[in-house]
């Protein structure tokens, strides 16, 4: 009997060795599983496919464009990179890279965002840097999604890949953004001089007549006398004004 009860105790105190060495595997693999499941999901935020965009040209300061203009620059060049089968083999090949500003000529924060885009050439001088007034050609607002200014766009092999979405405009911004998204950095230093804030985009919002807003107050104008012209209240108001006009020709006449 004494021998039967410790062969049971020994196999009890074994039982609860391997219990407790099988949860602490069940402790550890599942450590693990949350581990490797954080690796995969840091990996997997920071994978992004950045655009390829081309070094062999170097241009110059911003250039302001018209629709036709852009057009050009935004037509597909022929090249592998159009025949891709999805985006991220069209990011992955080398292609002309193009940022484009749209702004209007009145609106302050476009004027304030003017200086720091005319130095954006001097640190990225392999990205092509024009501007475009999205005021005077309003076709392209829709075709982008252009909904306020101003609105920077990448543009890479004419292909539109990122918009610019940070809330801060300048120059140090735009190099972050750039960076994110492309295999280029900066070249040298960031800084803005005296001469970006002259052009060619410029600084200074200027006074003129904005026709298509003068045009939206108009219709707008015209909608409510419309709509409040149909309403009951000034069905009543008009009654009440047509009523009090004859009651005080009634009392003339009868003075008369």
């Amino acid at each position: 009997m004494g021998e039967c009860e410790v062969i049971e105790v020994i196999s009890f105190k074994n039982s609860d060795q391997k219990s407790e060495s099988n949860s602490d595997d069940v402790k550890y693999e599942e450590e693990n599983k949350i581990i490797e499941a954080n690796v995969t999901a840091t990996n997997s935020s920071s994978n992004v496919t950045k655009v390829n965009c081309l070094t062999d040209k170097v241009y110059g300061p911003v250039e302001i464009v018209n629709a036709t203009r852009l057009m050009k620059l935004l037509i597909l060049e022929p090249g592998p990179s159009n025949k891709s089968r999805n985006d991220k083999e069209g990011r992955l090949l080398p292609g002309t890279c193009v940022i484009v500003l749209f702004y209007a000529r009145w609106s302050i924060f476009s004027s304030q965002a003017a200086p720091h885009f005319n130095a954006l050439p001097r640190s990225f001088p392999h990205i092509k840097a024009v501007a475009l007034d999205a005021i005077k050609y309003q076709n392209f607002n829709a075709q982008y999604g252009i909904v306020g200014v101003p609105t920077l766009m990448l543009v890479h092999n004419g292909k539109p890949v990122a918009k610019f979405n940070y809330t801060v405009y300048t120059l140090e911004t735009f190099a972050k953004f750039i960076t994110q998204i492309t295999n280029l950095q900066p070249n040298g230093s960031l800084y803005v001089t005296s001469l970006d804030f002259s052009g060619p985009v410029s600084s200074t919002p200027s006074n003129g007549t904005d026709y298509c807003l003068v045009l939206s107050w108009i219709f707008i104008t015209a909608c409510a006398l419309y709509f409040t012209s149909q309403s009951r209240w000034w069905q009543q108001f008009v009654e009440l004004i047509q009523n009090t006009w004859r009651e005080s020709n009634a009392q003339h006449e009868h003075v008369d």
